[in-house]
């Protein structure tokens, strides 16, 4: 409540800039769901928002939500929270602070201090910014560092404790997400009307 509150007050006192990246979701050719991807610019933060919803059947049909919600300060994260649910029910919730020296990351089930670190890319920017090869990249999903490896030029895999994502860019914009899991493939492609802002002069400047 208290980060719905802070982003309002943003959103309500501050010369912004919103950009929206759409994509729809695909298993086995279907069409099973989609994900938005948010920046908004103010004068002093950068706040993303990613959610995703998606629904298919393996035996009984499921319901998959995730939502993270990130806010940088200078290039540096300074608070964000998310969570996943499973058919209306909340499997996982987190949130991160920033500290002095370092930052505390939340969970149901612990509470971990991260001193001495600094967290300037994560798995909120992936979408509106193009890695490098070997790029580590924050996850408060995973409360852990993941690495990037570029396989081909602006194709990148990264690997999770779950399984592989690869991620293809245009002028430093997510257009395709891969998902392999042990359920199956999830293709996230980028919807025509987002295009618009891959060929943007501030998408390119993002290369």
């Amino acid at each position: 409540m208290k980060f719905i509150i802070i982003l309002f007050l943003f959103l309500c006192s501050s010369p912004c800039q919103a950009q929206l990246l759409s994509y729809s979701v695909f298993k086995a050719k279907k069409e099973i769901g989609k994900m938005t991807v948010t920046r908004i610019k103010t004068s002093s933060e950068v706040i993303y928002e990613n959610i995703t919803e998606v629904k298919y059947k393996i035996l009984i049909e499921l319901e998959v939500k995730y939502m993270l919600k990130e806010i940088f300060e200078d290039g540096v994260l300074i608070q964000g929270e998310g969570f996943s649910s499973l058919n209306g029910s909340k499997k996982l919730t987190y949130n991160i602070f920033k500290k002095e020296a370092g930052y505390v990351l939340r969970t149901k089930e612990r509470h971990q201090s991260m001193p001495f670190e600094t967290i300037t890319y994560s798995a909120a920017k992936i979408h509106f910014e193009e890695p490098k090869n070997k790029q580590l990249v924050f996850s408060q999903y995973f409360a852990t560092y993941l690495n990037f490896e570029e396989v081909e030029s602006h194709y990148y895999l990264l690997t999770s404790p779950k399984g592989e994502n690869y991620y293809r860019y245009e002028n430093g914009i997510c257009t395709e997400v891969t998902v392999i899991r042990d359920f199956g493939t999830l293709h996230f492609n980028l919807r025509p009307e987002s295009y618009l802002f891959v060929n943007s002069p501030d998408s390119l400047r993002n290369r």
